[in-house]
């Protein structure tokens, strides 16, 4: 049935500030959203410190200043096994920041499920919505359409494609997916394709990494890079101008998540889907 309906089974978590255990008051400034279908697991947390402040005025604004971006990183290091940072997280806060218990909830889309969940119980955040400019966002966009059109699965295509094979044991870090359509007469396949989300605005640093292990597969390998990237990118930013002139290379294609499905037929015709 959840699949016929295309909803996706998830939990949430509600993250909990307990200033005195003692007392067992609380308010929630957070939220986690678990897919383990999807291998998704996402956060937001509260940026409204006059709110935080009325319930606690000696609150570390500093500390929890930092909750969202230190999580939003835990995630990314233990993409590789989700489920066992959540259960480890769920044992390891129990004083000044909590979770709650899971609770069930059917989605179509987990970003929107996300922030839904946020506004019912923490409430809108004061700097307004920001997801859709961050990697997360451009990622789980571009994996929902892979999945919307039947690529997630298909033999050939891969998820979490480590660099350490091209640049050396050790290397951490992963191209998001990639696949090696097979050869053709008269078709320039067989070679392979590679493929990666970035925030043009907020991930100069990541820009680099990926183009530099990039250029490493390329010395040992015949291969393309397709880089997913936000929509409406602000070229007047100075950010996302040095992300665009790090990417400008013939071996990198450009897609921003309004091309996702257009790109995604592409690689269906490819792959003979």
């Amino acid at each position: 049935m959840v699949k016929e309906s295309g909803l996706k089974e998830c939990s949430y978590f509600l993250v909990r500030y307990v200033p005195d255990v003692t007392k067992e008051e609380f308010i929630n400034i957070g939220v986690f959203l678990s897919c383990p279908g999807e291998r998704f697991l996402d956060c937001v947390f509260s940026d409204d410190w006059r709110r935080i402040s009325r319930f606690h005025q000696e609150a570390d604004q500093e500390f929890l200043r930092d909750l969202q971006s230190h999580f939003k990183q835990e995630i990314e290091d233990h993409r590789d096994d989700l489920a066992r940072y959540l259960g480890e997280m769920q044992q390891s806060f129990s004083n000044l920041i909590q979770l709650s218990q899971p609770r069930p909830c059917l989605t179509s889309n987990l970003l929107a499920q996300l922030q839904d969940l946020f506004e019912r119980y923490v409430g809108a955040r004061v700097a307004g919505p920001t997801e859709q400019d961050t990697r997360v966002y451009v990622r789980q966009q571009m994996t929902d359409c892979f999945s919307r059109h039947g690529i997630l699965g298909h033999k050939l295509f891969e998820r979490r494609v480590p660099a350490s094979q091209w640049t050396g044991v050790g290397d951490p870090f992963s191209f998001d997916f990639g696949y090696k359509p097979q050869a053709q007469a008269g078709k320039p396949n067989g070679r392979l394709k590679l493929i990666h989300a970035v925030s043009l605005q907020r991930d100069p640093k990541l820009t680099e990494a990926l183009v530099w292990t990039f250029e490493k597969v390329l010395e040992q390998e015949r291969s393309t890079l397709t880089v997913g990237h936000e929509d409406n990118a602000d070229q007047q930013n100075a950010q996302v101008r040095f992300s665009l002139s790090v990417l400008q290379h013939e071996h990198i294609r450009l897609v921003p998540v309004s091309g996702f499905d257009a790109y995604a037929q592409s690689i269906r015709a490819e792959l003979a889907i």
